[in-house]
C-alpha cells in the first residue's frame, strides 16, 4: 500500500460517503446469509469496503457448475471439497486482513436464525430458498434489523430494501411461500452470470446506503431488471395492513 494512502481512501473521496460514511462502514456488522453467485460476490465487495464485521453463512461445497459464476472460488477448492464458508474465509481474508470474519458452515434455519442475528447491523439476502427467505424475514423484523433482498434467475434480478417499521417486507411482496414455490430457479432454467454479479452489486450499493445513513436513497419498492432486454423497472410495493411487518410498528 502506497505510504499516506487510505485502503478506502475512493470511498473517502466520495461526497456520498466521505470518511465519516467510511468510519460508519468500518463499525459496522453484517450478515451475509448464502455464498453462491449473490453471496460470493457481495462478500468480496464488502470485505474491499471495510466492513468491521462480517458473518458468512453456507452449507454447501463448491461444485464444478458454481465456477461460471460464484466469483470466490476456484478449482482447487472444488478439488479440495471445502465448504464454500471456509474457502470464502480464506480468500476474503487475503483481500483484507484488517477486518474481522466469522465463517460458519451451516444451513440457515429457525434452530440458529437467533444466534446467527446477534450483534448484526444488517442481513444481506443472498439465499436460493424461499422458506429460508421467509425465516430471515420475520427475524429480522422482531429484531429491527434491515435487510436487502435480492434474487437472481435466467437474465433477470429482484432487489428490495428491508427496513423494519418504515418499508414493506417479503410478506407483503408475497404473503405465503407456496406464492413463489413454483418459480423458476437457477438449478431449473440457468442465469447469467452477468446477472447475478449485477443482483449482487446493487444489494451492496443498498448496504452501503444503509450503513452509511442514506436511507432515504434506498429503493423505494422492488427493482426489477432484464440485463438481456435491457429493461430496469422500480415496482411500487404497499405495506399489507394484514402483514406481519405491521406488528412492529
Amino acid at each position: 500500500m502506497e505510504p499516506g494512502i487510505s485502503r478506502y481512501s475512493r470511498h473517502e473521496l466520495l461526497r456520498v460517503i466521505g470518511k465519516d460514511g467510511q468510519k460508519k462502514i468500518l463499525r459496522s456488522r453484517v450478515f451475509i446469509a448464502g455464498l453462491g453467485a449473490l453471496g460470493s460476490l457481495i462478500a468480496m465487495l464488502l470485505t474491499r469496503a471495510g466492513i468491521g464485521f462480517l458473518r458468512i453463512v453456507d452449507l454447501d461445497a463448491p461444485e464444478t457448475h458454481n465456477l461460471q459464476r460464484q466469483l470466490l472460488y476456484t478449482q482447487t477448492h472444488v478439488i479440495k471439497g471445502v465448504s464454500k464458508a471456509q474457502a470464502a474465509l480464506e480468500v476474503l481474508k487475503e483481500i483484507n486482513s484488517e477486518i474481522e470474519i466469522e465463517s460458519v458452515t451451516a444451513s440457515i434455519g429457525r434452530d440458529n436464525i437467533e444466534s446467527l442475528t446477534n450483534g448484526i447491523d444488517l442481513v444481506v439476502d443472498a439465499l436460493d430458498n424461499i422458506t429460508t427467505r421467509y425465516i430471515v424475514n420475520d427475524t429480522i423484523l422482531k429484531r429491527r434489523i434491515p435487510y436487502i433482498f435480492g434474487g437472481a434467475v435466467e437474465t433477470s434480478g429482484n432487489i428490495m430494501t428491508i427496513i423494519p417499521g418504515r418499508t414493506p417486507c417479503l410478506r407483503c411482496l408475497w404473503p405465503e411461500s407456496d406464492a413463489v414455490k413454483g418459480h423458476a430457479s437457477a438449478a431449473t432454467v440457468g442465469v447469467l452470470s452477468a446477472t447475478a454479479a449485477a443482483v449482487a452489486s446493487i444489494q451492496v450499493a443498498e448496504v452501503m446506503k444503509v450503513l452509511t445513513g442514506h436511507i432515504d436513497d434506498t429503493l423505494s419498492g422492488l427493482l426489477v431488471m432484464d440485463l438481456w432486454k435491457n429493461m430496469y423497472h422500480v415496482v411500487p410495493v404497499e405495506r399489507d395492513p394484514s402483514c406481519l411487518c405491521h406488528t412492529i410498528d
